[in-house]
């Protein structure tokens, strides 16, 4: 038995997608299971034990390489042979979680004999199938909806679970992390985690580093900004308002690390993002400050988790522009700081 999961991006989307490898191995106990998935999140499922090849799409790199023309020679050719390694396998079972037309390319490109999405999916992409689930209603949050196209394969998902593979090389550079900051096993850690892709979904500058400011006044509580690469100006122009000293860990770590980092925390207060699913795989509780989206659909999946959302009738618009965010400034620091208070033991 071959099967092969295309679900290519996002974080929060793949990690939505995790829960579905153990009923699928339970079911299919002898398969050997693949995986699609672009480069940029691929880190989060190599060396995963219930998936024996991972394919990765180098999407970013070969978008890139289209900007110089000398470069299309190469990039076609890396193509084709990608596209030669997808087909190499004849799968038994294709499944396509994205249901977008860039999934649905290639699960028409690969040879499989029973390729199995929703119907109706975005983009048509269920054109490309030949087993097609009926959607499901839409206020299911995204990892229900997995669940329950596994569901009609005839899998059964008693509880969730989330396997995130971490080495110990991942942990050791925390470790060390925390021996150079000085923070010790009795110290209460919240992270906060201001960054996010859509503009809409950005809390003000000013609140992060008040909110930071308070909490470093609390006895034993460490501060940890986090963020990737791309958030490190956004959180250094925080630390730079604050009249304390949070520590900045924004951009030093793959996903592994900072999940592990994420492990360790009290608390993680957090828009809505990749990072945030990832905390609550992890089992990290999760104060989640939501504007243009909807929590029912794309929240902290568990119920140990306290969302916060603004009452204002303009949303869920999920719009990634617009002129006054009221959504999400009209969130207060106070609020905040009274969803973190249950989580602490200061």
């Amino acid at each position: 038995m071959k099967i092969l999961i295309i679900k290519m991006s996002s974080l929060g989307d793949v990690i939505h997608t995790l829960p579905v490898l153990p009923p699928l191995r339970k079911k299919f106990p002898h398969a050997n299971i693949a995986w699609l998935i672009e480069e940029e999140i691929a880190e989060l499922i190599i060396d995963h034990p219930l998936i024996e090849r991972v394919l990765i799409l180098p999407k970013k790199k070969w978008l890139r390489g289209l900007a110089n023309y000398w470069k299309w020679p190469q990039i076609f050719q890396e193509l084709f042979e990608f596209i030669e390694e997808l087909r190499s396998i004849e799968y038994d079972l294709v499944i396509d979680f994205q249901g977008l037309f860039k999934s649905g390319i290639f699960t028409g490109i690969c040879r499989g004999k029973q390729k199995v999405g929703f119907f109706p999916a975005k983009e048509k992409s269920h054109i490309f199938l030949n087993k097609r689930v009926p959607f499901p209603r839409s206020s299911l949050h995204a990892l229900e909806r997995y669940i329950y196209l596994i569901e009609s394969l005839g899998c059964s998902c008693p509880e969730i679970e989330f396997l995130i593979p971490i080495r110990q090389s991942h942990r050791n550079k925390v470790l060390e992390f925390f021996r150079e900051k000085k923070i010790g096993p009795d110290d209460t850690i919240v992270l906060l985690h201001p960054g996010t892709r859509w503009k809409t979904k950005l809390w003000e500058e000013e609140k992060w580093a008040a909110l930071g400011d308070f909490l470093l006044q609390k006895r034993g509580i460490r501060v940890i900004f986090t963020g990737s690469y791309s958030d490190a100006p956004l959180v250094k122009r925080i630390i730079n308002r604050m009249k304390f000293t949070g520590i900045d860990a924004a951009g030093k770590w793959g996903l592994k690390e900072l999940a592990f980092l994420q492990a360790l925390a009290d608390v993680i207060v957090i828009p809505d993002s990749g990072p945030m699913h990832l905390a609550a795989a992890m089992g990290t509780p999760v104060v989640a400050l939501f504007g243009p989206t909807d929590p029912a659909l794309t929240g902290p999946f568990g119920s140990i988790h306290k969302v916060i959302v603004s009452r204002v009738d303009c949303r869920p618009c999920f719009l990634r522009e617009c002129s006054s965010r009221r959504c999400m400034n009209q969130i207060t620091v106070k609020e905040v700081w009274e969803s973190i208070k249950p989580y602490l033991s200061y």
